[in-house]
Parts: structure tokens; sequence; C-alpha cells
């Protein structure tokens, strides 16, 4: 027979199971994660290793085989593929592409240096590396007709022995008694290896680039291992502007090696934090004030009969499935906002303007008459409608005087590309998603303030509105400010919304009229296609990690801002 006193010991220790499990659980995975993404921001390295059991490597490169030509004539570097350039000693180019087994002319000129010592050209790429006598390192690349020059890189010493390709984009550079690797797309030089004080004569890859051998003659030479899991991320590219090969200038790219014409995975994170971001203002811009608004006015002037039914509008908005809205918005909400986008922003400005003119306006009166003040619900409907109707008739005319018939087409003319799925879109939908989360706790915050302080500062003569502006909302200030961020809190992690409404473009930017790509539909869409292990799958998991830690920081932010309220209350 259980007494009271035991069945209190029991819910406490099953609800402190209950706690610590959750915590267990979020730091497994925590950890789960930072153990899956360390390896994206390990290093590269050189190791030595016992002779490898080929007696001979399938790619040979000899020393002398890429400096300068002197007297013996062009010489030819030759990418594995389809692009072949003949490069003179004044710096005189001819590049040939492969069309139909035939070699063409593709370009020709003169590039910007005419002393030189080493070169080659990347394999299965069109970038073109050059040093010359003061150790720079000039980086080219073929776009079109045209040759595109990508920042330069400075070598560790001036002499340069040769420039051996690895990778399309990855190459060693050779100088006595030390080999750099070298990433050619970032110019960050990854590690390197010192040689004895012999000259080399050859250097041999294996045919996955995993292996090195070095051979210095007679007999001697020696096996290494090349530790390097993720160039896709090296020097920086999740943060950091990159000028990749087929661009005309460094950029943010984020762009998988399916969508890529190399198959060379471009992951940057920053257009995707940036559409997470963007995606999240554009909502929270939409439902703060009117989830506040709408809050106080429920908690502070609405009968209890009302309130009640208020409370439960809300939470039948807040329980409607987010796929629901996001086809509200991509399949109606948009078609008729490129339709009549000079009416949106007419009620946009002139529905509010409408409401305060007429709501003063009767408050006016009612103090003038001295009379009690009520709520104006039935000159609040007729003046919504007013509105409405007013900016229905003035929004044809305004499009017509300001933006001579269309407001797209003027858009257009300034050089801003307007598209259909884009961020008021998403911060109207997103916006309706979040408007129930800050309305709960803000009305229930502002529902805990003591009757007593209200009912003191009535008694002392001040309104209504001055009770709620001076004494009210102050004392909920700490409840409203973590009701705003719970909101986005879940603004942030949002999915099926931005799957469907946002045109999954990754830009760069806050435009309103441009659509993005955010962190949760990239996860949605691409964790499934991507392969398990591979530079693309663990940047994915490492936005995954950023998402989790951004929720649990606002997350814990808001339980210490109740946590304060609470307090403030008691000693109140």
């Amino acid at each position: 027979m259980w007494t009271r006193q035991s069945r209190d010991c029991f819910s406490r220790w099953l609800v402190t199971l209950v706690g610590y499990s959750v915590l267990l659980a979020f730091a497994i995975i925590f950890v789960f994660l930072v153990w899956q993404v360390w390896p994206l921001f390990q290093p590269a390295s050189i190791s030595a290793q016992s002779s490898a059991a080929e007696p001979s490597l399938p790619d040979r490169y000899l020393v002398e085989a890429k400096k300068h030509p002197s007297d013996s004539g062009p010489l030819w570097l030759d990418n594995g593929l389809d692009e072949r350039v003949q490069l003179h000693a004044d710096g005189r180019f001819r590049w040939y592409q492969r069309l139909n087994e035939d070699w063409q002319l593709s370009l020709q000129g003169q590039l910007a240096l005419s002393n030189w010592q080493a070169a080659t050209l990347l394999p299965g790429s069109r970038t073109l590396l050059v040093a010359d006598q003061q150790a720079q390192l000039h980086s080219w690349f073929r776009l079109h007709q045209q040759l595109i020059a990508r920042p330069g890189i400075a070598l560790h010493q001036s002499e340069v022995l040769a420039l051996i390709p690895l990778s399309a984009d990855t190459f060693f550079s050779l100088h006595p008694e030390v080999l750099h690797w070298y990433h050619a797309t970032t110019g960050k030089r990854l590690t390197e290896l010192r040689l004895p004080d012999q000259p080399l004569q050859q250097l041999q890859l294996s045919a996955d680039r995993q292996q090195l051998r070095l051979d210095w003659g007679a007999g001697q030479s020696k096996d290494y291992q090349l530790h390097w899991q993720h160039p896709a991320v090296a020097g920086g590219q999740l943060w950091s502007k990159v000028h990749y090969e087929g661009r005309r200038e460094a950029a943010y790219v984020w762009q998988t090696a399916a969508a890529a014409d190399d198959s060379s995975p471009r992951l940057s994170l920053v257009p995707l934090t940036s559409g997470t971001l963007k995606a999240a203002a554009y909502a929270m811009l939409f439902a703060t004030p009117l989830a506040i608004l709408a809050a106080v006015f429920t908690a502070f002037y609405l009968p209890e009969r009302w309130r009640h039914r208020t409370r439960a509008t809300m939470e039948m908005l807040e329980s409607m499935p987010t796929v629901i809205l996001g086809f509200i918005a991509a399949f109606l909400l948009a078609p008729w906002l490129e339709k009549q986008l000079m009416l949106f922003f007419v009620l946009l400005v002139l529905v509010p303007a409408v409401l305060l003119v007429c709501s003063g306006l009767w408050f006016h009166w009612r103090q003038r008459q001295q009379k009690q003040a009520e709520q104006p619900g039935a000159l609040l409907l007729l003046s919504l409608v007013a509105g409405v109707v007013l900016a229905l008739m003035l929004a044809p005319v305004l499009e017509h005087a300001w933006f001579d018939g269309s407001l797209q087409l003027w858009l257009a003319g300034q050089g801003i590309d307007y598209q259909q799925r884009n961020a008021l879109i998403i911060g109207m939908a997103m916006g309706l998603a979040v408007i129930p989360c800050i309305f709960s706790l803000t009305e229930e915050v502002v529902s805990q303030v003591p009757a007593s302080l209200t009912q003191g500062v009535l008694a002392l003569g001040a309104s209504r509105w001055q009770t709620l502006s001076s004494m009210v909302l102050p004392v909920a200030a700490p409840g409203i400010l973590a009701a705003i961020l719970l909101g986005l809190g879940r603004a942030l992690g949002e999915t099926m919304i931005l799957i469907m409404a946002t045109g999954n473009t990754p830009l760069l930017g806050f435009d309103p009229f441009e659509g993005m790509r955010t962190l949760t539909a990239s996860l949605a869409l691409e964790m499934p296609e991507a392969a398990v292990g591979s530079s693309h799958f663990k940047v994915l998991l490492l936005a995954a990690l950023l998402l989790l830690v951004l929720t649990f920081l606002i997350n814990t932010l808001v339980s210490l801002l109740r946590q304060r309220i609470r307090q403030r209350y008691q000693q109140l």
C-alpha cells in the first residue's frame, strides 16, 4: 500500500529521471554530430610508409619536365582530358581544345609575365599555374574565349624546381630540400615535406592520388602516404569567399557535386545561413507586432468569455500542419501577390493607418463626452473594411501614376528581379506559423501580472492605457522578450514551408523579392541523396550541429528569462 509520501518520492524520482534522460539524449546527439564533422577540420598531412607492393606507380613526373623551356622550344601542358596549352618562354600561349578528336585553337595571347620558372595545367580542369622568378605563383583559367586571372599565391622559396599537379584543385610545389602541398582554388598551403639535400629526379603518384614516391636515382626512393579526406572544405571554403573556376569573381557558393559542371562540390555555408536568417527575420517582422498586440489586447482588454475563444482559436492555428501553410503560400498567396503587388503594399500601409486614425478619433470623442471608453468592436470592423475598400480603389490609380501602370516592370527597369516565391511570401506564411507561439506566452505573461498592482494603479486615477504602458508592460517585458526568442527558435527550425515556398535558390542577401535556401531545407532535400561519409554529407551534419546549438542557446535563454519572471512576480 503506497503512502502519499512514497508516491511523491516516486514522482520526484521519475521527473528527475526523465529530465536527466533528455539532457543525456541531447549530449549524445551533440557528441555524435561533433564526432561526425570533426574530420572536416583535420589538416592534410604526408607520412612516410614502407615501400609499396607496386614496383612503379602509374603517374610519373620528371622534375625537369615542367620547367622553363629555354632553348628547347615551347612547353606543352595537358589536363588529361580535352585541354592543351602551348607555353613559350616569353609568356606567349596557345590554348587548344579537343573537338571531335581534333585539336582546335580556342584561345591565344600573352601572359602578364615574360620570365617564369615552372608551369602546369591541373588535371581535369582549365586552370593554368605559372611560377615567376619572384616566387609568385600566377593562376588563370579559361572561361569561354577569355583567360580569367585568379589571386596569386606567394610560394615558400624563390627557386621553384617544378609544379606537380595532383588533382583539379591541388598541386605540389617542389623546392630545394622541401615539397609544399597547395590548394589552388583558395591559395592555402596545406602542408610540407622536408627532403634530403639531394637532387630529386622524379616523382610518382598512384591512380587514387593517395600514395607518393620520390626517386633520387641510384636506387634511392621513398614512399609516402597522402592524408586528406575532405578537400572540398579546404582553406576556409565554408565561410570565406572563393574564386572558383568558371566564375569571374570570388563569391560564396553552395553547389553540390551533382549540380556542378566539373563534379567539384562548392560547399559554402554562408548562403544557407544567410537564407535561414533572412527567412526568420521576415517571419519575425510579420509575426512579432501582430502576436504581441493581439496578446496584450486579449489579456488586458477582452472580456473573459471572448478571451477563452481567442485562446482556442490560437491553439487551433498552432496545431495546423505547416504543409498546409506551405501549400497555401506556394499555390495561392504567391500567384496572387505576383499579380497584386501594388495592392499588397497599399494594404500594408493604408489599413493600419485607417485603424489608428479611427480608433484615435473614437477615443477622443468618448473623452470629450466624458464617457467610459468601451471596446469599439464594431467600429474596428468597419474601419478594417473601409481600409480594404480604400486600398482597392487607390492601388490601380497609384500604380498607374507612379510606376507607369506596372510595379513589376518598374522594378525590372531598376535592376530588381522579382521572383514569385520570395521572402515576402515566406514572411507571411512562416509568420502565421510563429504567431501562436509568441501569442500564447505573451498572453500568459501579461495575464499573470498581479491584479493588486493593476487595481492599485487604476485606483490612483490612471486610465487603462496608462496602466498598461507604465506598469503592465514593463513588468512583463522579460516574458515578452522570451516569447519573441521562442518564436525566433520556431522560425529557425521551420522546414516544410521553406521547401514549398522559397524556390530553394542559395542566394546571398536580404532582398525581399528574391528567394533563398535555408539550412533546414538543405538538410531535408539533400541528406537522402548525399553519399555517407562524403564531404557533402558531413557539411550537412555540420549544418545540423549549428541548428542544434543555436536552438539550444535560444531555448536556454528563454528558460532563464521565464525563471527571472517568476522570481520577479514572487517579489511583487
